[in-house]
């Protein structure tokens, strides 16, 4: 997962029997260190890595929770229409950037790393609870699923322990609110306090880190944004994002950001990767035909550095995008 998980507590001095509330959040945090354990590409004793090991030689028995995670990636594959692929990892080699080096690869190159990619590729079989990568040089990653597996533990644990008022972010794209961050919101002169409504978010500026989007209240929800606004390249003239389509074996292309609201941060994570690299006309259906799941687009401009902003059903603003509604849109510079 290779970033830092925070946890906001309304209440620190909120006792838990005889616990402090730093003890229970510290023993919390201690089971992204598992998880990670299992879950990482970067440890050669992961059950990851022995999956990846093993592409081309067989099955491998893991445990129940890592199965699981799998199991859930291959469902969110199927709903986003492939788009979400934990297989994909090849693709991003080819096009550099996993040193960060982006280039433009070869139609030879791009087919032989598609050759390895597809979740019809692995076999999951839940009576033996094996995992087979059936081609060699296959692998997973499972970065853009693991870290909300891992919120959805912590906040579990938390919530378990008898804290109720929290917020829980990790690598600042994935976050997850329970509760209340204030026991009254403060509203204008002419009008009364209003009850509380969840934990204040932003979301940045996707091409400019140090300007928000629009701020917003979550609450007893995750939220997760994916995009291609800091990690590109550009190659005679045309831009290339860091986010691959693993079906066309090429860059997802018509968003800068997409940001998506669920109730648990395992489907937000996978979601926001998944709507992004499906695009904004496809992203804007799914999220109408999935109950009007809110969704945030961000869109180039007409202008120069210029964005343009799309929602998808309700978001409770406190700093809206111009005219927010469904469907609504401002151009930002």
């Amino acid at each position: 997962m290779a970033c830092d998980f925070v946890v906001l507590v309304r209440d620190a001095h909120q006792k838990i029997g005889h616990r402090s509330v730093a003890d229970v959040v510290l023993d919390a945090l201690e089971s992204v260190d598992a998880i990670e354990q299992r879950l990482t590409v970067y440890d050669a004793t992961s059950e990851v890595s022995a999956i990846n090991q093993a592409a081309g030689d067989g099955p491998v028995r893991v445990s129940a929770e890592t199965f699981a995670v799998l199991q859930h990636a291959a469902r969110l594959s199927e709903a986003t229409g492939g788009a979400f692929d934990i297989t994909a990892g090849p693709l991003i080699d080819a096009w550099g950037f996993t040193t960060r080096q982006g280039r433009k690869p070869t139609a030879e190159e791009i087919t032989n790393a598609r050759s390895l990619v597809g979740m019809d590729q692995i076999g999951l079989d839940a009576d033996e609870r094996t995992v087979e990568l059936r081609q060699p040089g296959m692998r997973i990653n499972l970065g853009a699923i693991g870290k909300g597996d891992a919120i959805d533990h912590v906040a579990s644990r938390l919530k378990s322990a008898g804290i109720n008022d929290f917020l829980i972010h990790a690598g600042q794209s994935s976050v997850l609110a329970c509760g209340d961050q204030f026991e009254t919101v403060e509203a204008k002169e002419s009008e009364p306090d209003q009850s509380p409504r969840g934990w204040k978010v932003g979301i940045a500026h996707p091409t400019k880190p140090n300007r928000r989007i629009a701020g917003f209240w979550l609450c007893d929800a995750a939220l997760a944004t994916s995009g291609s606004g800091k990690q590109f390249f550009h190659h005679r003239g045309k831009r290339y994002g860091h986010v691959i389509d693993p079906r066309s074996g090429e860059p997802a292309g018509d968003m800068l950001s997409l940001s998506v609201i669920t109730p648990r941060a395992i489907d937000a994570d996978a979601l926001a990767t998944g709507l992004f690299v499906n695009g904004r006309e496809q992203a804007t259906a799914y999220a109408e035909a999935n109950g009007s799941m809110p969704v945030l687009l961000v869109v180039p401009g007409e202008r120069q550095d210029a964005v343009d902003v799309e929602t998808v059903g309700h978001w409770d603003w406190v700093d809206p995008p111009l005219g927010a509604s469904g469907g609504s849109t401002r151009e930002m510079t």
